[in-house]
């Protein structure tokens, strides 16, 4: 017969009364004389004499039960049920902790296992302090590895993080995030679920002034202070939300403008960015293209200049690759050049020479460009086929020039170099020789003419040039003619002070001579330039002054001739500024006014109504008012100023 149930019931309330640990030998005197192998079960068909097993070592598996996640024997368990509502004595307390009993155990028996949060329950700081006690004897029976058994990372962090804010609890919650993270740092979680829990992966706008991102930093950091041998990097968790481009502008938004704490951590953001790249092999190329700037080159030696840029960031991963891989360096110019080609370095660094601001840098980065040629072997024939220089070799020089003049100073470059100057002068007097097989007459003249700037091709190429303009000649070739087959019309302003224009001008003196003509020197480069510009630049110069005087006297013989009036003429040579009438073209002009007055009385010009045809007289007083601060012309704009005024 069945031993009645509530008879078993009573039996199980005296044992969990009494408040001990209940070794296998303790049970012994309140087990009931029934056999131990007989069963007891319930209306409900289920085993209960479960609740009688002992806690000896071999049956310590069988004995446990979990509360949520925590080990828990399950005679503490009972206690733990019927005993709730039972405070517990500090004098319990130091008495479990000298007995060692474990913090999942106590944790129980505290009854701050429910579902609230614990933070709410009166005994919990007891118990923390309970835990830390006892963990600096077994450190595997922390608060923190019962806190995260019980509730896991992600509730637990939120019940932290809410316990915070609250002022009885703040100290206690402060203190456990600390040991929680400690705990995630020794368990080496994974900065992605970090960053989760942080909710870091829902905030775009104003991540840098959150502060769970600096501690999320810190955490970062600790790991990798923890675990050297297989570090962590932000910057892998952050361009899951962020591309490369997008991140680095960021950072380095925030080193420059933004606040303290932020430039710090936007610092150490950049420098993670550039050892991880590092770490995985990832090359100066690869990182170019990855911070966006292999979309176009127009700004991109500006932003080298820049500190902020993502330029700047890229030659920094750059210098950090080439010192940890040595055997692999690279340079900016072989990068550019892997982006963008040849034809688009060239073109790129030809035209931020134009630019002030990027003159320095890009004069700098030709001269490297040249150098890799060199180093990688290149000849003279490679290169102007890297230029694609060879294309259209009638034509190319029309629209290339920049390209040309690339590949000529390539070809100054290999002698500058060469250690037997010698030899490689005299190889490249027969290669230059070749060209005039190679190329027509305008494409070659202007090769010449760019190969004369340089000293140790001058030579050559002048031998070569003359003997052309002797064949010019001899087949009476006008004067007109043979300036564009000298590529004359595409010297630039600077053609004053050119050997060409000098042998050009000789060339026109004696075929006038031969053929007893007078053809002008001046209408070529009339229709090739404007010829107001050559002339004031060149009488500023020593070298080119007499020139300069002889091509200004041509130009008042000329527009004289046309019978240009000089309220015309004004417009040819002086800027509409308040520094008109301190320019050195208004002697200029001042000349064209008295040749012309003397040529055509009857349609004579004052200089105040050759102004007043181009000006206003508002904005004469005021140059007037410029011109009166200058020595030079302050007795002039005196009397213009009464001859406006007389009028």
């Amino acid at each position: 017969m069945r031993p009645p149930f509530l008879v078993c019931f009573a039996f199980l309330v005296s044992v969990v009364l009494i408040d001990a640990d209940t070794s296998a030998a303790d049970l012994i005197v309140f087990q009931s004389d029934f056999p131990k192998r007989t069963k007891f079960v319930n209306d409900a068909g289920i085993s209960v004499n479960r609740f009688l097993r002992s806690n000896s070592g071999a049956d310590k598996e069988l004995t446990e039960e979990r509360a949520g996640a925590l080990s828990v024997p399950l005679l503490e368990r009972l206690k733990g049920i019927f005993l709730q509502y039972v405070p517990v004595s500090p004098e319990k307390l130091t008495s479990w902790l000298k007995s060692g009993k474990s913090t999942d155990v106590v944790f129980i028996r505290l009854n701050l296992q429910g579902g609230e949060n614990p933070f709410h329950k009166p005994q919990f700081a007891d118990w923390v302090h309970y835990a830390d006690e006892l963990s600096a004897k077994r450190p595997e029976m922390s608060a923190i590895s019962t806190l995260t058994s019980h509730y896991g990372d992600d509730r637990l962090f939120r019940m932290i993080r809410m316990a915070k804010t609250k002022p009885p609890t703040e100290n206690l919650a402060k203190e456990l995030e600390t040991k929680l993270m400690q705990h995630w740092v020794a368990t080496r979680k994974d900065p992605d679920e970090v960053f989760h829990l942080f909710n870091l992966d829902t905030v775009w706008d104003g991540i840098w002034e959150k502060p769970e991102l600096s501690t999320w930093v810190q955490y970062v950091d600790d790991l990798n202070t923890k675990h050297p041998e297989k570090p962590a990097w932000m910057s892998s968790t952050l361009t899951k939300y962020f591309n490369d481009e997008v991140l680095i502008k960021m950072t380095n938004n925030l080193k420059m403008r933004g606040p303290e704490n932020a430039k710090s951590i936007a610092a150490k953001v950049e420098d993670d960015w550039i050892q991880a790249g590092i770490q995985h092999y990832k090359t100066p190329y690869q990182a170019l293209l990855d911070l966006g700037l292999g979309k176009e080159a127009d700004n991109i030696l500006k932003q080298l200049l820049s500190k902020d840029s993502l330029a700047s960031t890229w030659v920094k991963y750059m210098e950090a690759f080439n010192r940890k891989y040595p055997a692999y360096e690279t340079t900016v110019i072989e990068t550019l050049t892997k982006t963008f080609g040849d034809v688009g370095v060239t073109n790129m660094l030809r035209t931020a020479t134009e630019q002030s601001a990027t003159r320095i840098l890009a004069t700098r980065l030709e001269t490297a460009q040249l150098k890799m040629w060199l180093d990688n072997g290149e000849s003279a024939d490679n290169v102007f086929e890297l230029l694609k220089l060879d294309q259209d070799p009638k034509n190319f020089i029309l629209k290339d020039k920049h390209l040309l003049q690339t590949w000529v100073s390539f070809i100054n470059f290999i002698v500058e170099r060469a250690s037997n100057k010698r030899f490689v002068k005299a190889a490249l007097a027969e290669n230059l020789d070749s060209l005039e097989y190679r190329f027509e007459d305008i494409p070659l003249n202007r090769i010449l003419n760019m190969a004369k700037k340089f000293p140790s091709l001058k030579a050559p190429a002048t031998k070569i040039q003359t003997k052309k303009i002797r064949g010019y000649f001899a087949n009476k070739n006008t004067p007109g003619h043979v300036f564009r087959l000298l590529g004359l019309d595409d010297e630039g302003d600077d053609i004053l002070s050119t050997s060409q224009f000098t042998s050009w001008l000789q060339y026109v003196e004696n075929f006038n001579r031969q053929h007893g003509q007078q053809v002008s020197w001046f209408i070529p480069l009339h229709h090739a330039y404007k010829v107001e510009r050559l002339f004031l630049q060149a009488i500023r110069t020593p070298s080119t002054l007499k020139i300069g005087k002889t091509l200004e006297k041509e130009w008042i013989k000329y527009w004289i001739g046309e019978k240009m009036s000089p309220k015309h003429t004004i417009v040819l040579l002086l800027a509409p500024d308040d520094e008109a009438l301190i320019s050195p073209a208004l002697t200029t002009w001042s000349k064209y006014l008295e040749e012309f007055n003397k040529e055509y009385p009857a349609e004579k010009i004052t200089m105040i109504d050759g102004l007043r045809a181009n000006y206003n007289d508002f904005e004469l007083l005021t140059m007037f008012k410029t011109a009166q601060s200058d020595p030079n012309t302050k007795k002039l704009a005196s009397n213009l100023e009464k001859a406006l005024v007389g009028i």
